[in-house]
């Protein structure tokens, strides 16, 4: 599993002036959205939680356990989000929070008409060319890793939340669009990276094909012709249903592929790298460390 992207950290709350122990909230408007930064200092269990619009929440700091109605419980952490629509309660424990451990999490809840205008903007203007042909939340796909695309955007419209400027309102419909976009892409490139039916997923063959040959030379014409497609269209729809260039893609899944052999302390780096399809350890020590933040060596015996 790729190393999920953290949220840039926001200062606690004055212990002195908390309202409770328990989901303290500091709340930030603006006209189409409300950011709200949670904090809890008490283990507590089965506190309930709804909002109205769309909820999109994101861990900090602290652990909590997580519970929809018709799901099983799970763990929620920081380089985690969720959303939700409105009218959908959540069960949540906090079973680690104390004073030293506090648990934080930003939740931003959107207003739902505004979600759908930007929706409808976003598929009149920027047609979605793969499946499912338009922009839309997948809501089956509620609990997701950040990646830095996703982070970046979460990090920018909390900063504009924050902040004291005569035209937030305007920036913020900005960094709203830009959010919607991503959360989608998320969704879409989990979604790639946990199905193998072409029936639940268009690009499965080349995903499949990518995976299989990983160690081997992959091109993007090679791509266009297991896709069936013209290069120039498999491009353009590879990049806007996953929101990444099949190049990109290719790395990061090399970069999956090198973690997994570096468990092993007696392979090489060398080794590693052109068995995950790298020809230039150089290249592969710079690629590895982008994703990662580390070098090879230093994950390797970490």
């Amino acid at each position: 599993m790729e190393s999920a992207c953290h949220l840039l950290p926001i200062n606690l709350s004055d212990a002195t002036k908390l309202d409770s122990l328990v989901e303290h909230r500091r709340a930030f408007n603006l006209k189409d959205c409300q950011l709200n930064i949670f904090e809890t200092y008490h283990r507590s269990k089965d506190v309930v939680l709804s909002y109205d619009g769309l909820v999109v929440s994101s861990m900090i700091r602290g652990r909590k356990i997580m519970s929809l109605p018709g799901s099983e419980r799970f763990d929620f952490i920081p380089g985690q989000s969720i959303i939700l629509p409105r009218g959908v309660s959540m069960r949540v424990d906090f079973p680690d929070a104390d004073m030293a451990h506090p648990v934080q999490c930003a939740t931003l809840a959107l207003d739902w008409d505004m979600v759908d205008k930007n929706l409808a903007f976003l598929n009149e203007h920027y047609q979605n060319t793969a499946p499912p042909f338009e922009w839309r939340l997948n809501f089956s796909q509620y609990h997701f890793q950040n990646d830095r695309e996703l982070a970046n955007s979460i990090n920018q419209l909390i900063r504009i939340s924050m902040e004291e400027h005569a035209a937030k309102d305007a920036l913020a419909n900005i960094a709203l669009k830009s959010l919607l976009l991503r959360i989608i892409q998320t969704q879409n490139l989990a979604i790639a990276q946990e199905t193998r039916s072409t029936r639940e997923f268009y690009f499965a063959t080349v995903l499949a094909y990518i995976r299989k040959n990983l160690s081997e030379r992959i091109t993007v014409d090679m791509l266009a012709q297991v896709s069936g497609m013209s290069k120039t269209l498999f491009f353009r729809s590879f990049k806007s249903f996953l929101g990444t260039t099949p190049i990109e893609f290719i790395i990061r899944e090399r970069v999956k592929l090198a973690k997994r052999l570096l468990i092993d302390p007696h392979v090489t780096v060398a080794e590693v790298c052109y068995r995950t399809g790298f020809n230039n350890v150089n290249y592969f020590i710079r690629q590895f460390k982008r994703l990662e933040g580390i070098t090879p060596s230093l994950y390797q015996y970490k």
